[in-house]
Parts: C-alpha cells; structure tokens; sequence
C-alpha cells in the first residue's frame, strides 16, 4: 500500500510539469489556425495586432508563470516562442492571463467574443509600451466599445 501511494505521488510530481506545458503547446497549434484565419479578424483588431511584439505572461493552474514571445507583421504570427521571465526583448505589448482564462478563449465556440468579454471583466490584461502602441489600443479600444453598442461583436 505505502509502496503503491509512493509511485502515485512520484508519478503526479513527474507529470505536474507536462501538464503545465499544455498551455504553450494548445496555444502554439492555434497559431496556425489564427495565421489561416486572419481575414476574418476585425480591422480594429488587425490595427491593435498588426506589427507587434508581444510579451504574453500566464499563470497556469499550478501558480507558476510562463512565458511567451509572439511576433506579428501584418497580422499574421510570424514568431510564437516561450521565453525565460528574465529574456528582455522589445515588447510593444504585454498581455497577462491565467491559464483558465486562456483555456475559456481557446475552447470558446466564439473566441473573438470570449476574448472581448475576459478583457472587459479584466480577466486579460494588456499593457502597451510606448506611445504608438498606447495609441493604437486606445483607438482600437474605442472602436471595440462602439461596435459593441451597435452588436457586431
């Protein structure tokens, strides 16, 4: 019995790593997908996410934070790669969310409108870096508020 909880506990402590590791593995298979899909993305949205570089911080499940670079040219993620906390590159945008928070998204029969709704109940945060990405969000931001009010999102 005493043997069999040991090899249960050491599996479970072996696996917490890889489960945690999903988060950048199911968000790295979307990238493809958004990349296909890019027509469909709003021009507001485009304009916010058109030329970036983006710092994205979750915190999964566990309570540890990953890391993750992602470029965009064009709307289109040309560069998606988890990084070290201490990694410093040029971020335009920082993006943070828990790992559930991010699930919801992915999982969402609508993610655009899931997106748009943890962001507004500030489940996502976004923090731009400089004034033209500042510029940019709050422009973006304005036109995702009016359309909002008319229901096209």
């Amino acid at each position: 019995m005493k043997r069999t909880l040991l090899i249960l506990m050491v599996l479970m402590v072996t696996f917490i790593p890889v489960a945690s590791a999903d988060i950048v593995n199911d968000l790295d298979s979307k990238v493809s997908e958004y990349n296909q899909n890019t027509e469909y993305v709003p021009s507001y949205l485009k304009s916010l996410l058109g030329n970036e570089v983006i710092k994205l911080v979750i915190v999964t499940d566990e309570g540890n934070e990953r890391y993750l670079k992602a470029v965009t040219e064009k709307s289109h993620i040309t560069t998606f790669e988890e990084v070290e906390a201490d990694t410093q590159f040029d971020a335009t945008v920082v993006v943070g969310a828990n790992e559930a928070t991010v699930r919801t998204v992915l999982n969402s029969r609508y993610p655009l409108e899931e997106f748009t709704a943890t962001k507004n109940n500030g489940e996502i945060l976004i923090e731009t870096i400089g004034l033209v990405s500042t510029a940019k969000y709050t422009v973006a931001n304005v036109a995702m508020k009016v359309l909002q009010l008319f229901a096209f999102i």
